[in-house]
């Protein structure tokens, strides 16, 4: 009995064992394996916009690897540009290729592209542009008395430095600066005929509106003022506004620029005063000097002078 006793409890103490050992184990399930690895996928390689098919049910990752420079693309979307993207994509080009050390071969590939004056202005770009800005910051035309010389010395100055494509490159400038020659002209007519001929203008330069940002009603009517002549009279000055803001702006439009002017001419005249009164103040104590205060040193003079000018600007601007 005691033999029976004994065997019993060894069976209960290996089975109690057993079932220790077994719950220190991790319980790991084909599961909890699989959604591991699908997140360590996802954090090394993040899922973006551009590696999502069409169809959004097949996902591929982004790799080391670059993607090869499209010379041929790059070459048709190049000779298609002109202006202010034109220079940013010129650019855009050396920033990169410098980045990426690879500007040499890039250019071998972009040499059978390209014409020669193409290529002469992509290879050379980085000593053109700071020629260029030199050319610049010296061009004499603060010097210059007419509009017309100005322009000329621009597009002259532009042109030896760009070569041919100075047109190319300089298309918005010029556009501009051959209005502003075309708009000069208005300002020599009658002041009754001009908003006939400002309108007639801009249908001329209708396919150029964006460039001269005149793309809108509201902007053709600001471009308008800009042109009106210093010798149009008050009254003259007054109706051809309201005849341009009949044409080109709506009601609420009008008003706002009514209210806005009258800010303007408030305070220009704020402006007119304060220096009237301010040269007032200055001759008075100009006086002073010269009889009550001829006795005072340089230093009190200057001491008083200072108070009395400080005084004035701050209860002027109260």
């Amino acid at each position: 009995m005691q033999r029976v006793i004994l065997i019993i409890m060894l069976t209960i103490l290996v089975g109690m064992v057993g079932y220790s050992w077994s719950s220190k184990e991790p319980k790991t399930t084909y599961s909890s394996v699989e959604y591991e690895h699908v997140s360590v996928l996802t954090e090394a390689r993040p899922v973006t916009i551009s590696h999502i098919d069409d169809n959004r049910t097949n996902t591929s990752y982004p790799t080391d690897e670059e993607e090869p420079f499209d010379h041929v693309a790059f070459a048709e979307q190049l000779l298609a540009l002109e202006g202010k993207t034109l220079f940013s994509t010129l650019n855009l080009f050396w920033v990169l290729c410098q980045q990426a050390s690879n500007c040499r071969e890039q250019l071998t590939l972009l040499q059978d592209e390209l014409s020669s004056e193409w290529f002469e202005l992509l290879s050379h770009y980085p000593t053109l542009s700071a020629e260029w800005k030199s050319v610049e910051s010296t061009m004499p035309l603060e010097s210059i008395e007419t509009l017309e010389e100005k322009v000329s010395v621009f597009k002259q100055s532009a042109l030896q430095v760009w070569g041919e494509l100075s047109h190319q490159l300089f298309s918005d400038q010029f556009a501009h600066l051959n209005f502003t020659l075309s708009a000069s002209l208005i300002k020599e007519v009658e002041a009754t005929e001009f908003v006939s001929h400002y309108r007639n203008l801009l249908m001329e330069w209708d396919g150029q509106a964006e460039v001269l940002n005149a793309d809108t009603a509201a902007k053709k009517y600001e471009l308008a003022i800009s042109l009106l002549p210093s010798s149009l009279s008050p009254a003259e000055l007054t109706s051809i506004k309201t005849e341009l803001q009949e044409i080109y702006l709506d009601d609420s439009q009008a008003n706002n620029i009514v209210a806005r002017e009258q800010q303007v001419a408030q305070q220009q005249q704020t402006v007119v005063t304060y220096h009237e009164q301010l040269a007032q103040l200055k001759s008075s104590l100009g006086v002073l000097r010269s009889t009550s205060h001829r006795d005072w040193s340089s230093q009190e003079w200057n001491s008083y002078y200072q108070q009395e000018i400080s005084g004035f600007r701050e209860n002027f601007f109260k």
